[in-house]
């Protein structure tokens, strides 16, 4: 088995790790903090291998092949949104993450996500803030003193919102209420 390693991509806060190796195109040993979600991966591979991405819908990734090759420190992307199903949790800018629904562990485990049977409540209007990269494992809520991050926070929800107006999400399913087929 061969240990050589590409490049390797962190996800800070979630703390996901990719290793990238592409002999000729990624440089060994290399590593980049820059933000790169799961939904990245269609528009980057789909760059890569020269196909399109579709028009004619919203794409939520972004093509990051920059990130990969280091070319780029920080990549194209500054936000992303956190969903529970179709429930807005929280929005990342930058370092920065603000939760708007208080999340409590669901089962067993150190879970921070709530699942079916889990408690989650508003926060009277006012977000939990972090510093993502100071603090990883969001222990210190850090409103009071940089309360100014949540306004980008919510300039990534507001750019959301607006995608909505054009694409609506589709219904969440509802597995409480029958129909009997054909009618």
């Amino acid at each position: 088995m061969r240990a050589a390693v590409g490049r390797l991509v962190r996800s800070i806060g979630l703390n996901v790790v990719l290793f990238i190796h592409w002999p000729g195109k990624v440089k060994p040993n290399t590593t980049s903090n820059a933000m790169f979600s799961i939904m990245d991966f269609f528009p980057t591979f789909a760059g890569i291998i020269g196909a399109k991405v579709p028009t004619d819908r919203p794409i939520d990734g972004i093509d990051q092949i920059d990130v990969l090759l280091g070319k780029s420190e920080m990549g194209k992307r500054e936000g992303l949104l956190s969903f529970t199903g179709g429930q807005l949790m929280a929005a990342r800018w930058k370092q920065w993450r603000a939760y708007f629904t208080d999340v409590y562990p669901a089962g067993t485990g150190p879970q921070r996500v709530g699942a079916t049977g889990a408690a989650s409540a508003p926060m009277a209007g006012y977000p939990k803030l972090y510093n993502i990269e100071m603090d990883p494992h969001e222990d210190l809520n850090i409103g009071g003193l940089f309360g100014w991050s949540a306004g980008p926070a919510l300039m990534e929800v507001e750019r959301y919102l607006e995608t909505l107006k054009k694409y609506p999400n589709p219904p969440a399913p509802n597995i409480t209420q029958f129909k009997a087929h054909g009618g």
